[in-house]
């Protein structure tokens, strides 16, 4: 089957992927051939190193694959975004079985010659943490996927975050009450919204002090009712001095 070329590069990845499993067979790897650079940006970050060639880089084009194959488009995830996780994921298992140990370097953009000759920038969101250890890498990329289901990105984070300190402890005030509460947990976690109305009936504050940090208190929520004790441990300040 034939494909226009110019009408595919123009498509979003999601668009790909309907094809693909509309028959147009040939889209698998011209996809991945769009996306080669993401993909290299990904596995160069994790491997603190260009990853070209590399068995890493193997690795990250065949997670790309089931990256593909498992994509549900009604999770409201981008495409973009659940393969990096599965990029991620991959990598990490593959690191831990290979008993190697790496190095996380933060960047914005990975720039690199696509086939046309053009430059591509594509935006690798990561917390600018530092680690040679799996188990932040891996509670990381936990994290992340639980904050996509609420919408919310590091970089949201990053922007939002109160910035005295007096605001910080009222948010994981509330982000508590909401852990020790069966009823608006299960209400936050089906609705994927917070329970607004209930927190200023038991803090008695502006609504617009809960909606401007609505993001914050949400990954606060997550992080407190997780099992991600090494994330916990960088919100350890917070917890001091709240009952």
């Amino acid at each position: 089957m034939q494909t226009n070329t110019e009408s595919t590069y123009s498509s979003p990845p999601e668009e790909f992927i309907r094809r693909i499993r509309n028959g147009e067979n040939t889209l698998r790897d011209f996809l991945m051939e769009s996306y080669y650079s993401y993909i290299l940006a990904i596995v160069s970050r994790m491997i603190g190193r260009p990853a070209n060639s590399s068995d890493e880089f193997s690795v990250g084009l065949q997670a790309f694959h089931e990256a593909i194959d498992r994509f549900d488009e009604t999770k409201n995830v981008s495409f973009l975004n659940f393969a990096g996780l599965v990029i991620n994921r991959r990598i990490i298992d593959y690191l831990r079985k290979s008993n190697r140990s790496y190095l996380e370097y933060p960047f914005t953009y990975f720039e690199a010659n696509d086939s046309e000759g053009c430059i591509e920038k594509y935006a690798v969101q990561q917390p600018g943490i530092f680690t040679d250890k799996l188990e932040i890498q891996e509670e990381l990329l936990e994290f992340k996927q639980d904050l996509l289901a609420f919408g919310i990105t590091f970089e949201d984070l990053v922007r939002l975050a109160p910035k005295h300190l007096d605001t910080k402890l009222l948010c994981i005030s509330i982000a508590k009450k909401l852990t020790e509460s069966t009823e608006l947990t299960d209400k936050l976690m089906t609705g994927k919204k917070l329970p607004i109305a209930e927190i200023l009936t038991v803090f008695g504050v502006h609504r617009k002090t809960i909606e401007n940090h609505r993001k914050y208190i949400i990954a606060l929520f997550l992080i407190l009712r997780s099992d991600m004790d090494i994330i916990k441990g960088y919100c350890s300040f917070l917890l001091k001095g709240v009952n």
